[in-house]
């Protein structure tokens, strides 16, 4: 019974000390040097707790296609009704995306996806590499 008293006080120190060094909530650590002065120094984040997606650059998709003809077909056909550039891109899953420009923001391509819309284009939608953008 007195090993395990023992025990228990010298893991309870050893625990103690750990937790009085260890770094705080406002970016400052305090540590020993190797004759007992403490020290305060300030330390980066390790991680940030709400990482920021960054999204872009932005597209109007207005058709997606497995077969290359069928792809090459509509693409001729939009570019002859909308006369925009109007470009087509291979993913990696063999389908083959027919999207209109390079936008920085989604509200630029939000004013490409309404004239598209308006010309017929229904099922256009804004997106990215990523995916499909929602608002």
């Amino acid at each position: 019974m007195k090993n395990l008293h023992w025990t228990f006080l010298i893991l309870f120190a050893f625990a103690s000390s750990l937790i009085l060094t260890s770094c705080c909530a406002d970016n400052e650590c305090a540590e020993e040097d190797i004759y007992g002065k403490t020290i305060i120094k300030q330390t980066d984040t390790l991680y940030n707790k709400n990482p920021k997606l960054v999204r872009g650059p932005f597209y109007v998709q207005i058709g997606a296609y497995a077969n290359k003809s069928n792809a090459d077909a509509f693409l001729s056909d939009a570019k002859k009704q909308l006369r925009l550039k109007i470009d087509m891109k291979q993913t990696q899953d063999g389908i083959y995306r027919i999207y209109i420009g390079e936008y920085k923001t989604v509200e630029e391509a939000d004013d490409m996806l309404t004239t598209v819309k308006r010309e017929g284009f229904s099922d256009a939608f804004v997106r990215d590499d990523a995916g499909p953008i929602s608002k």
